[in-house]
């Protein structure tokens, strides 16, 4: 059974470029995670960087170095933590955009957690992980070299094509290229 799904029933857009207009227009910017959240929490509507990152895990609290000096991770677990189905409302700065009429068919579809848009950069990999729930993922800059491997299964998601990923098993993404990877991604919760 494969782990990539191409989803043909949802209607494709050009969002890379209304992203880069959104971005240049100083409405987004990318965070230190590389993400960018749709939706949020209820009273958080101007917050397009709550939904980013672990929900579970703050990777950045968790660094010391070893007696040699090396970087060492220590996971430590969130206080407070959400759950996807916490992100119920569509960020105010994707109102009356593309981003916006996708939510709303995604929703019709689908009951999402959250809908991020993530960026790899270029020569760089995510750790070898699971998610709790699958993903719906809609490449919009994408090139070769770019690459999803669900575990023994490597997949190149080709640009304006909705996939579902069955991301409940081992994964990862590489970005072999010298230029950045975009995808929207969703997180399906049923």
């Amino acid at each position: 059974m494969s782990n990539f799904t191409k989803i043909n029933d949802l209607p494709k857009y050009d969002l890379y470029a209304e992203l880069n207009t959104m971005i240049r227009e100083d409405k987004l910017y990318w965070n230190k995670d590389n993400q960018i959240c749709l939706n949020t929490i209820l009273g958080q509507e101007d917050n397009f960087t709550i939904g980013t990152g672990s929900l579970q895990y703050d990777w950045d609290l968790g660094r010391v170095q070893d007696a040699d000096g090396n970087e060492i991770r220590i996971v430590n677990e969130k206080q407070s933590i959400l759950q996807e189905n916490d992100f119920t409302v569509m960020c105010s700065q994707f109102k009356n955009t593309k981003f916006e009429e996708i939510y709303k068919e995604l929703s019709n579809k689908y009951t999402l957690g959250r809908v991020r848009l993530m960026r790899s950069k270029s020569k760089t990999c995510l750790s070898w992980h699971t998610d709790k729930s699958i993903r719906l993922h809609y490449p919009l800059k994408t090139q070769e070299g770019c690459l999803m491997i669900i575990e023994d299964e490597v997949m190149h998601l080709t640009k304006d094509t909705w996939w579902m990923t069955n991301t409940t098993g081992k994964h990862t993404a590489v970005n072999a290229s010298r230029e950045d990877r975009i995808h929207l991604v969703a997180v399906i919760l049923a």
